[in-house]
């Protein structure tokens, strides 16, 4: 038994110092990541970069290995607690240009700048925020570093929109391009780049949901007393042009009234005995004069017998 027990004991020992002699020992560096060597001993960062798959390491060198992802990573801020990077209720609230607060759920994409020439500007950024990447390596540095610049980007942003312009599609796309445009001034100089800032909604509390509603109504009765109006104005022009057609047509009778059609119309109306309305009646002259001289029709002038 005791012989059991002591075999149990040495094997991993010899399998230990087989893998020293054999310098086997090392580190593996996942896909979509490199690596940083730091030895907690003089505290020096290896300048070489370990890139994706095992990387060959003395033993007991009192090295750790810090990996920085190189592929593109999303950090979310919502109001849902079951989705974004934190618990509870993780929106970014915003303060807009009319003084009223929103709560915007965001979410930025971004990715380290790598290039395997100039492995340097890894080694400059692990140097530069050394303290944040303790702990839990690059997710401390995304929590402490990265996450406030993200959501005091974004609050910049909506903060030169009105409380209307921050609710409508394109106030939301104009905040999100502001926002990624600053934090790509901002994190250039650590080889960081902002692919994408989208604000995914946004929630108004309930003072600027009662602005908002007063603000509705005023637009809605502003656009109806508008629309009534050009409703009368259409009215008017209506009676107008009914006004006007009719004088223009009572012009255009009057015009071709002529004076012979005007006295022909005069003779219709008359009602001359004997004969028929509307017959034509013609007077031979000689007819004419004679009952214009002796006053009887037939008479020729001589005295009765």
């Amino acid at each position: 038994m005791k012989v059991m027990l002591r075999a149990f004991l040495i094997a991993p020992l010899l399998v230990f110092a087989a893998a020293a002699l054999s310098g086997c020992s090392g580190f593996v560096v996942k896909t979509g990541n490199v690596g940083l060597v730091v030895n907690h001993y003089t505290g020096n960062i290896d300048g070489r970069v370990r890139h994706a798959g095992f990387n060959a390491q003395p033993p007991f060198s009192g090295s750790e290995l810090i990996e920085i992802p190189t592929y593109q990573r999303t950090y979310t801020m919502v109001q849902d607690s079951a989705e974004g990077t934190h618990t509870g209720d993780d929106s970014v609230l915003v303060n807009t240009a009319s003084s009223n607060n929103l709560h915007a759920d965001v979410s930025v994409t971004y990715h380290i700048v790598y290039d395997p020439a100039r492995g340097a500007e890894i080694v400059r950024l692990y140097n530069k925020y050394r303290t944040q990447f303790q702990g839990s390596g690059f997710g401390a540095f995304e929590e402490t570093q990265l996450r406030p610049l993200f959501r005091n980007a974004v609050s910049n942003a909506f903060g030169k929109a009105s409380t209307l312009e921050a609710m409508t599609g394109q106030g939301k796309q104009r905040a999100a391009e502001d926002a990624r445009n600053a934090l790509n001034l901002q994190l250039a100089p650590d080889a960081i780049r902002v692919d994408e800032v989208r604000i995914r909604a946004v929630y108004p509390d309930e003072s600027t949901k009662k602005t908002l509603r007063t603000h509705l109504e005023a637009e809605q009765n502003l656009r109806l007393a508008t629309l009534n109006q050009k409703l009368s104005d259409l009215s008017s022009q209506k009676e107008v042009s009914r006004v006007t057609a009719e004088a223009q047509a009572a012009r255009l009778r009057a015009a071709s009234l002529t004076p012979r059609l005007v006295k022909f119309r005069h003779l219709d109306k008359l009602n001359i005995i004997g004969v028929a309305r509307g017959s034509v009646v013609s007077i031979p002259p000689t007819a004419a004069a004679t009952t214009s001289t002796s006053g009887v029709p037939g008479n020729s002038g001589d005295p009765a017998r």
